[in-house]
């Protein structure tokens, strides 16, 4: 269809390149007016939408530990393991797969602006560790008063107290950027990024991308992300995979970068192990997917299900056994996106899927029994854990693994990953039907566009063929002696007019821009201030007996917390972000369409006035051209604040000190957010206001219509050429059709 359209579009081109002299000056006004763009754009749009579809994005996303990697190994590469597993966030990195026509990896590094602010949060953590440690030795140095009253020689032991810091230290928010900066503090920077690492073999390239992600690789703590392009990988045709790191990243860079790509997903599969599956930690992932945007399609895989299979409970066939473990955990997250729901509304459209969707869009796996399963011809190569399991699974159901070929059926169908992939390739059959419709909805657009861009160059050939047939060349004569006279009395009106029209302009575009800006940015900082909630937990301390000396066991207690969930806060700043680099633009580009009308009438009047009872001098026509081609032509200037992103190193649930600290952060992103986009408001207002009165505006009119006399003159000293020529121009135009 889109081949049509821009064959359309190139005949309309080549009427008007073919018919220049006649034509070429009003096609450039009304090419403006109907923002008709080339058949090289259009061409490259719907390539761009072709190739959307050519590579369907599917998100990979969860919890460190969740079981990620071997999930994705399960399903693309048989159980290989080609992305190895990261152990902590610092061997986390956004890991793309894409196939292609060869094997390769492209590696690319943290920046320097990055490693500096790495190094910033190590030292910060460093600092707070260092305090705790003067505060907890004050405290026990505090109870050895009392306590040496019952014993003289007692001290506290300070490596027990440094000790114990450094583990109430590790759930510390900048506890994994401490250990990416001590790792690298071992390992000379790359120099080069990003880096592009080829290989012959699936085999060879393992062995290449061991060095850049998981535990141990030798350049894992500088790796940002890795783009690994597969052949011969079927399964890989068609999409593109995202796996994030773990929901709890603190690169701020990177987390940015992984809600980038997961606003471009179109199926999200999010991955919560199903002994404990869908807690507080994976809802600070999920906020991530609340964002305007969306995803098409998402779901939730309850991995490590192996566990779930086995117990003490009586188990069923291995059928019924997954379907009630499905129940069981979408029980679980049913009542927790519920819960989510409730106090957070707008969560409701991205998660309805999920909540009213049925067991259907949970999924039990297991990549154990996957393995199991590949490798079940060669058992010798099993290791201990799934030795273990397959001794469990013939207890639950001997009846079921009594046989090889029992056995083997059985583990695949445990194993769930071929539900998965059916998922995946069911997106894909949808994307083409959205593709589809998108492609149609902007085929349909570009069609209008180009009717009205024909449709308004036809009225003006008919306009001027009514023009010359109708015009004597005296009366021209006439008004290009008329036009000194018409300068000399109108300009100063029309440039004085024009300039209030400006500022008028001005006006209005910063009145309708700090109105709804204020709304915007009320709306987000109310928002945010309602997302902390109240929490009881339950926890655990020594107990002292004999005056508070000597401990004694230990005793529960409850306690309130305030906690707050970082995701949606970030993501309505960011939001935010992208309507307000939308608002300005649009909101000038809809004040110039009655400034455009507003113009015509008030210059037309004020020209009207200054000349008084000679208003015969003034061609109205000519005029309203005139005026039409300078406005179109008016350009507004550009407006950037995009690269103004919201990025923390708290992420996910934080509980009582932390989010006074991540509210500081916020609300002083907030208030530069607002000075930043005043500021850039008052430069484009300037900018625009100094382009329009950059030239008296009276010379361009006066000349415009000037030079349409000229034409006039022209064409009617040879009218029957020109009305020949005209004739053809439309005839031409009507041809395009």
């Amino acid at each position: 269809m889109h081949e049509d359209i821009i064959e359309r579009l190139t005949n309309v081109e080549n009427v008007i390149a073919q018919f220049d002299d006649e034509i070429g000056n009003d096609a450039g006004y009304i090419r403006k007016e109907c923002a008709v763009v080339s058949p090289d754009t259009i061409r490259a749009k719907f390539a761009g939408l072709e190739d959307e579809y050519r590579l369907l994005s599917i998100g990979i996303v969860g919890r460190m530990k969740a079981g990620k990697s071997s999930l994705l190994n399960s399903i693309f590469f048989e159980s290989k393991p080609v992305l190895p597993k990261a152990a902590t966030p610092k061997t986390a990195s956004l890991t793309i797969m894409t196939h292609g026509d060869t094997f390769s990896v492209t590696v690319e590094y943290f920046s320097d602006e990055d490693i500096k602010a790495i190094k910033k949060d190590h030292d910060a953590y460093e600092a707070e560790r260092n305090r705790r440690y003067v505060v907890e030795e004050k405290a026990d140095e505090d109870r050895a008063k009392s306590r040496r009253i019952a014993n003289p020689d007692w001290k506290p032991d300070r490596e027990k107290i440094r000790n114990r810091v450094n583990k109430d230290m590790e759930e510390h928010p900048k506890h994994a950027l401490y250990l990416q900066y001590e790792e690298m503090r071992g390992i000379q920077a790359p120099k080069e990024s990003p880096q592009t690492l080829t290989a012959n073999t699936i085999d060879e390239l393992m062995g290449k991308l061991n060095e850049y992600v998981g535990s141990g690789g030798r350049m894992t703590a500088y790796t940002k992300s890795v783009e690994i392009c597969l052949t011969g990988e079927d399964a890989l045709r068609d999409i593109r995979v995202v796996d994030t790191p773990g929901i709890d990243d603190p690169v701020k860079s990177r987390e940015a970068r992984t809600e980038e790509y997961l606003n471009e997903c179109n199926v999200v599969f999010i991955i919560s192990p199903s002994g404990a599956f869908i807690k507080d930690v994976d809802l600070g992932l999920m906020d991530k997917l609340t964002t305007k945007k969306g995803v098409d399609e998402l779901y939730l895989v309850a991995s490590k299900a192996d566990t779930q299979f086995y117990g003490s409970e009586k188990k069923d066939t291995p059928d019924a056994t997954i379907q009630q473990v499905r129940g069981k955990m979408f029980s679980q997250a049913k009542e927790t996106l519920s819960n989510l729901v409730r106090d957070q509304p707008e969560a409701a459209k991205q998660f309805d899927k999920l909540i009213n969707g049925g067991k259907e869009r949970v999924m039990i796996t297991s990549a154990t029994c996957h393995d199991m399963y590949t490798r079940f011809d060669d058992r010798d190569s099993w290791d201990k854990g799934m030795n273990k399991t397959w001794e469990l699974l013939c207890d639950a159901f001997p009846d079921h693994f009594s046989s090889p070929e029992s056995a083997k059926t059985n583990l695949e169908q445990l194993s769930g990953i071929k539900e998965v992939k059916e998922k995946i390739d069911l997106a894909r059959s949808k994307r083409k039907e959205i593709l589809a419709e998108n492609m149609v909805k902007s085929a349909e657009a570009q069609l209008k566009t180009i009717n009205d861009f024909s449709q308004k160059l036809k009225e003006r050939v008919k306009a001027r063929i009514v023009q010359v047939e109708n015009t004597d060349i005296e009366e021209v004569r006439n008004r290009k002696k008329e036009n000194e006279t018409l300068i000399s009395r109108g300009a100063e009106a029309i440039d004085g007019t024009f300039e209030d029209c400006v500022d008028d302009f001005k006006s209005k575009i910063r009145s309708m821009v700090s109105e709804k800006s204020r709304t915007l940015f009320q709306a987000v900082k109310n928002d945010n201030a309602n997302q902390e909630q109240s929490q009881t937990k339950t926890g655990s301390r020594t107990k002292y007996v004999f005056f508070d000396l000597i401990p004694w066991g230990s005793e529960s207690y409850s306690y309130e917390v305030r906690t707050l969930r970082t995701g949606i806060v970030k993501s309505n700043l960011n939001d935010l972000v992208a309507n307000l680099q939308d608002l300005l633009v649009d909101s000038a580009e809809e004040a110039k369409k009655e400034w455009k009308v507003s113009v015509q009438g008030r210059v037309t009047n004020a020209l009207t006035e200054a000349v008084g009872d000679r208003d015969n001098l003034i061609d109205f026509g000519m005029l309203k051209t005139a005026l039409r081609r300078l406005v179109s032509n008016m350009e507004l200037p550009n407006l950037d604040i995009g690269s103004n992103r919201f990025s923390s190193s708290f992420s996910g649930t934080i509980e009582d000190e932390d989010i006074d600290r991540f509210d500081d952060e916020w609300r002083g992103f907030l208030a530069n957010l607002q000075n930043i986009f005043i500021k850039a408001r008052d430069e484009f207002l300037s900018t625009m206001e100094k382009t329009a009165k950059r030239e008296k505006i009276s010379g361009m009119i006066f000349t415009d219509i000037q030079e349409q006399l000229d034409k006039l003159e022209k064409d009617i000293k040879q009218k029957k050429y020109t009305l020949e020529k005209l004739k053809k121009c439309l005839s031409a135009l009507e041809k395009t059709a």
